[in-house]
């Protein structure tokens, strides 16, 4: 009774069968819709896109039609082991359906949450970051555009994410004798088209950055001639004066990549490059995690990598 009751509460109740018409069944795909309408107040536009796509896509074509009530680990597992080999895509989509049925557990429309597939959640790399040396971060900046090159010093010395980088205002940056700094208050997405400026990815995203007090003079005199006029001005805007795309930005990145080397350079690697960078200068975990605006140590650990030289100077260090 109590379950029938909560089921009622939820609007989900449906009357014993009266006659020969088919009973409404809730299932995977209604519940699922209902979850999506009830979660828009929470989640960012660019994570709603993300969700509406792994539902539509990976969850529901299979799984849609199942009964809520009647969906096994066994049924997951099959699922899941059907899936194209997209293994970051599968990760998240498993994770997707396993948060839903979480809230299904706490409505008390399920006993258990059925998605149990161990280690389906864990996100493996398709491709290996690169971690540039400074020097060599410095190299890229001077292979650039005059207008591009602080934008590269910033995300190899700052680890901004590129969204939070093309959002960045004149008024964010605090360049003082005392003082070299980022503060990040707003992320950009470009979603159908256009561009979307809102609050960074997470509470821990808005953060204060310290930069390479070298930086200084770099950065003032790019403000001088390449920023948008006013406090409020783009740092980093596009010839356009609107908000500077990655296409944009790419060929070039790529070009100067090569020459140094680094064939498969992405622009995020510049974020993994200040990871480690932070990491060797001896940033503690708590350190990390605030500087680069993680919410888990374990996606601190993620960012963070080894280089040569530095394996050989450890190695070299324990001889003495």
């Amino acid at each position: 009774m109590a379950g029938e009751r909560r089921k009622i509460d939820l609007d989900a109740w449906t009357p014993p069968e009266l006659d020969a018409e088919p009973k409404d069944v809730l299932t995977v795909k209604k519940y699922a819709e209902r979850w999506y309408t009830e979660t828009k107040g929470r989640h960012k536009p660019r994570t709603r896109q993300l969700n509406r796509g792994y539902l539509d896509n990976v969850i529901l074509p299979e799984l849609g039609s199942v009964p809520l009530e009647s969906l096994t680990v066994q049924d997951v597992r099959r699922w899941y082991a059907s899936l194209d080999h997209y293994p970051t895509r599968n990760a998240n989509a498993f994770s997707l359906l396993r948060t839903i049925f979480n809230q299904a557990v706490d409505d008390e429309l399920v006993p258990a949450n059925p998605c149990r597939v161990k280690r389906a959640a864990v996100k493996t790399r398709v491709i290996e970051p690169v971690a540039l040396t400074a020097a060599e971060i410095r190299q890229l900046a001077d292979s650039m555009p005059a207008q591009w090159r602080a934008l590269v010093l910033v995300a190899g010395f700052g680890g901004l994410r590129w969204g939070e980088l093309t959002a960045l205002r004149r008024s964010d940056f605090t360049l003082t004798e005392s003082d070299c700094s980022v503060t990040v208050a707003r992320a950009a997405v470009r979603m159908k088209g256009h561009f979307v400026v809102g609050p960074p990815k997470s509470k821990a995203a808005m953060r204060t950055v310290p930069l390479p007090s070298a930086l200084r003079p770099i950065l003032v005199a790019h403000i001088a001639e390449h920023a948008a006029p006013g406090r409020g001005g783009l740092m980093f805007p596009a010839d356009t004066a609107d908000l500077l795309h990655d296409n944009t930005v790419r060929p070039r990145f790529k070009r100067g990549a090569a020459a140094l080397g680094h064939p498969k350079l992405r622009f995020h690697d510049l974020r993994h490059s200040a990871a480690t960078l932070f990491a060797q200068a001896g940033a503690t975990l708590a350190d990390h995690m605030v500087l680069m605006g993680h919410t888990s140590s374990a996606m601190s650990a993620r960012y963070t990598h080894s280089t040569a030289a530095r394996n050989r100077s450890l190695v070299e260090g324990i001889w003495e």
